[in-house]
């Protein structure tokens, strides 16, 4: 089994990437991130032309980020339980890699395996790059194109999010746990999946996938709680 994940009112609670632009970009990141939603711009090309605005030092920045952390209850156990019953977790983000790895540090898992923007502080603001597995630079599908990576890997894959930027990977996933506008999008959708709050509902339902599995095996596979 594979968890991807994503970050930003995932993991969070809040969204570290709206209060960054919200505190310091200038009010024309609100019309890029309109053209975003509306669908005339994807993801990626919505943030490197939002944090482009941004002129503030990254220390400066990741001060900020650390006043603001507010994780989702039960994630800290939630990775160690995946880590421990040989569930590979990965972080798929449109996030920026200057924020995300400051929590994952602060909160004690700097080490969890992350795929995000990667980012570069010039005179000219913030640069956003995206890349696939490969190694090529994409403006479209982040989230998707890893996926499909982790895919080759012949395992059933859980997806989490919450958000619009998640829900292409989200309906091409095996189970899918979402909440707030992700919940909404796979409903109208009529794709099947879990409501979560906190990471210990996704943990109770993993461990019943664990026992119908075994029931079907005559195995004992149910991880730890």
């Amino acid at each position: 089994m594979i968890i991807q994940c994503d970050f930003d009112g995932t993991i969070t609670r809040n969204n570290l990437s709206v209060l960054l632009r919200e505190n310091f970009a200038h009010s024309g990141w609100r019309k890029i991130d309109s053209d975003y939603l509306c669908g005339r711009l994807t993801v990626e090309q919505s943030n490197r032309q939002q944090y482009a605005l941004i002129k503030e030092p990254k220390e400066k920045l990741q001060q900020f980020v650390r006043q603001h952390i507010e994780v989702r209850p039960a994630f800290r156990q939630f990775v160690k339980q995946c880590l421990a019953s040989g569930i590979r977790f990965t972080i798929v983000s449109s996030g920026l890699d200057f924020y995300i790895e400051i929590v994952l540090k602060d909160i004690g898992i700097p080490e969890v395996e992350l795929y995000c923007a990667q980012t570069y502080f010039g005179q000219d603001g913030i640069t956003v790059t995206y890349q696939d597995p490969e190694g090529n630079i994409i403006e479209k599908g982040f989230k998707k194109n890893y996926l499909t990576w982790l895919r080759k890997q012949n395992k059933p894959i859980i997806y989490i999010g919450d958000g619009l930027s998640d829900f292409e990977a989200a309906s091409a996933a095996d189970y899918v746990f979402a909440t707030d506008q992700l919940h909404r999008l796979l409903t109208a959708s009529s794709t099947s999946h879990y409501i979560f709050s906190d990471f210990s509902d996704i943990w109770h339902q993993i461990c019943q996938f664990e026992n119908w599995k075994a029931s079907q095996t005559g195995e004992k596979g149910e991880p730890e709680l």
